[in-house]
């Protein structure tokens, strides 16, 4: 009787096991220019950890402390000044407290509980869009903040303009850790919320805003609101953390200790060279990857990987990635420059969501034969010419996610061992 081989007995020529190794192969090549303490990642201990530049950041799950995996992220801003002082806020019926409070860094902050000074249940802390000239038709904003409950365990989110009118808001209870309400939103405005665990009682909450028309010459205000209508002095809770981005969900969190915008710029991870041809082979080959993603967009394309000829990435490539132009589609492709035929293993993945899942991916390839599983669903496609030229890997652009493992074989694997690989 014979046995099939199901799992891959070839050794891999590359074997990028970022969640359980959390190091670098030597052959990458890793940047992300900074100044200052404008970058962060979480620590295997559940604290937020300080990154300095060019140094990669091997992010963990803050409730279970599991290792995520390479930490990648396209280059976003904090328009957020002041971040972990909200006594730079606008305060509404609100007082700092002065009581010691440990923060999701693990550090000691006496500045960032606040009580509330009135039966107002409108206690609040609030901050202005930075634009004095309004928001434009079609703009999405990102508020995150870190908050944890005192004696309040409400609080309220809320982006308004001044003048009331178009507003997105939600409460989020901090005991419970889970919403008080359902998204709240008036006028045409659409809205997003979520929130994370990050242990001792902290939750990162983030509430997200698409204008459905431009805000003029009014400015547009976020508020926090604590909730509570009780009797003076005695509601409380912790705010720390908050970030102002333009985007559609929050990127890893970016301090920001002055009166200017911060930018984070984006992580940059390639091989090129001897580095590349090393394990790379060009008639035919097998990758495997575990990626987690935290978001897509219709404005930007997010790669898992991407091997490529470095003079022509867009003529002659492999790619796996989610299309700015159909953020539905998770895209296997194999295209060469060369018009007389062309590989594609195109996957339609409108089952599940693109984002918030740890995708397992494996792609086969050889003339003519190509194959693709998607956590354990196989795809085939038997015609097309296979890229030239190639010369470079680029792992996780514009990815803002997590790269688990990358794995690369120099033959093409049977379809049940690809299968298999992603089950």
């Amino acid at each position: 009787m014979s046995v099939r081989n199901t799992f891959p007995q070839q050794r891999p020529t590359l074997n990028l096991d970022f969640a359980n190794s959390k190091t670098l192969d030597p052959r990458i090549t890793f940047s992300r220019p900074q100044t200052g303490n404008g970058v962060t990642y979480v620590g295997e201990d559940g604290l937020i950890k300080y990154a300095s530049a060019d140094e990669p950041r091997f992010d963990h799950d803050p409730e279970t402390g599991e290792c995520l995996g390479l930490l990648v992220e396209e280059s976003r801003v904090n328009y957020e000044k002041y971040t972990e002082d909200p006594t730079q806020w606008t305060i509404v019926n609100m007082i700092p407290t002065g009581n010691s409070i440990t923060l999701p860094t693990g550090e000691v902050s006496t500045t960032i509980e606040y009580r509330g000074e009135t039966t107002d249940a409108n206690n609040k802390l609030i901050r202005p869009l930075p634009t004095n000239s309004g928001v434009v038709a079609g703009e999405t904003w990102c508020f995150s903040i870190f908050l944890k409950a005192g004696t309040e365990d409400t609080t309220r989110l809320q982006f308004q303009n001044n003048t009331g009118g178009d507003s997105v808001g939600r409460t989020f209870n901090m005991e419970t850790g889970e919403w008080a309400e359902n998204l709240y939103v008036s006028g045409s405005n659409t809205g997003d919320s979520g929130y994370e665990y990050y242990g001792n009682g902290w939750y990162r909450v983030w509430l997200v805003n698409t204008y459905s028309a431009d805000a003029g010459a009014q400015q547009t205000f976020m508020r926090l609101y604590a909730n509570s209508s009780a009797v003076p002095l005695t509601t409380s809770f912790s705010a720390w953390g908050a970030q102002l981005e333009k985007a559609s969900f929050p990127s890893s969190y970016i301090p920001n200790d002055t009166e200017s915008q911060k930018t984070r710029n984006s992580d940059s991870v390639s091989m090129t060279g001897d580095n590349f041809s090393d394990w790379y082979n060009p008639s035919e080959g097998s990758i495997y990857c575990s990626v987690y993603n935290v978001g897509v967009t219709t404005t930007t394309s997010r790669f898992f990987y991407a091997i490529e000829d470095a003079s022509a990435p867009s003529s002659d490539f492999m790619r796996q990635w989610i299309w700015s132009g159909n953020t539905s589609l998770l895209l296997n492709s194999f295209y060469t420059s060369n018009t007389t035929g062309q590989g594609s293993v195109i996957s339609a993945e409108f089952s599940v969501s693109l984002e918030d899942v740890n995708k397992k991916i494996s792609v086969g390839y050889a003339q003519s034969d190509f194959a693709r599983s998607y956590n354990g669903s196989l795809t085939t496609d038997t015609s097309g010419n296979l890229p030239t030229g190639i010369d470079r890997l680029r792992i996780g652009t514009n990815l803002s996610g997590h790269i688990s493992k990358l794995t690369y074989y120099p033959t093409r694997l049977s379809n049940d061992q690809l299968q298999n690989l992603t089950k």
